[in-house]
């Protein structure tokens, strides 16, 4: 069991693992103020703990901006990697290593959700012959796949979109819920927001009904963007 005072929504009962695999974001690029606050749990009886730790005081401060910039935003290094490189924060003689699961989940970033645009119409689904909407609906997403290689040479990838693009299509038509077992697929958890384009006028709403009114209304110039969703 899981203390649950922290402030991300842990879960109460969760091995480690479980933990670390699918609730906590150590893909994730830490923040400046996390940096400091790591520096308190460099054991200084390490060899280096006493350099290693006035190094995360440097980068998290203004005056490190550059150095925070070059370290961790241009080389993507996330939590697993400052583990990593600052190894006296898991350095521990007999009294054990000072970060303690308790508090490293203080400073961990839960998994933040997705926000993926919808690139289908319903309607264009429900007219096209090869669509399979028996079982339901069917939604498309655009999605760009996020993965490179640094200036230094070191490869990176997004952790939600790499994963949809390893994910097996389900190939059983039999969906329920409850306690049903589900088999040959991952299964996501997602939901449907309305977007800007519901808040449009579908009707004029004129004063005047006349000819020259509803002419104006219809052929007045409109501009969208699709600019996605981040």
């Amino acid at each position: 069991t899981i203390d649950n005072s922290t402030k991300h929504p842990w879960p109460k009962v969760c091995t480690l693992r479980g933990l670390l695999t699918h609730c906590a974001d150590i893909q994730s690029l830490p923040e400046r103020e996390d940096l400091f606050a790591l520096s308190s749990y460099c054991n200084l009886n390490h060899e280096q703990g006493k350099d290693q730790q006035n190094k995360l005081i440097s980068l998290s401060e203004t005056s490190g901006a550059a150095l925070y910039g070059d370290y961790i935003i241009r080389e993507k290094r996330n939590w697993v990697d400052l583990f990593y490189d600052f190894d006296s924060v898991r350095y521990g003689e007999d009294k054990g290593a000072l970060l303690v699961l308790a508090h490293l989940l203080e400073l961990l970033p839960s998994i933040a959700p997705r926000h993926f645009s919808i690139a289908s119409s319903p309607s264009f689904l429900m007219m096209n012959p090869s669509s399979n909407l028996s079982q339901g609906f069917e939604v498309e997403l655009c999605v760009a796949v996020v993965e490179g290689t640094t200036p230094r040479g070191r490869s990176y990838s997004g952790c939600c979109s790499k994963y949809l693009e390893s994910i097996v299509p389900c190939k059983d038509s039999k969906l329920s819920y409850g306690n049903s077992s589900w088999k040959g697929s991952d299964i996501l958890r997602l939901w449907i927001y309305p977007g800007s384009f519901s808040k449009l006028p579908l009707k004029p709403l004129l004063r005047d009904s006349g000819q020259q009114s509803l002419h104006n209304f219809y052929q007045t110039p409109m501009m969208c963007v699709g600019a996605g969703t981040g």
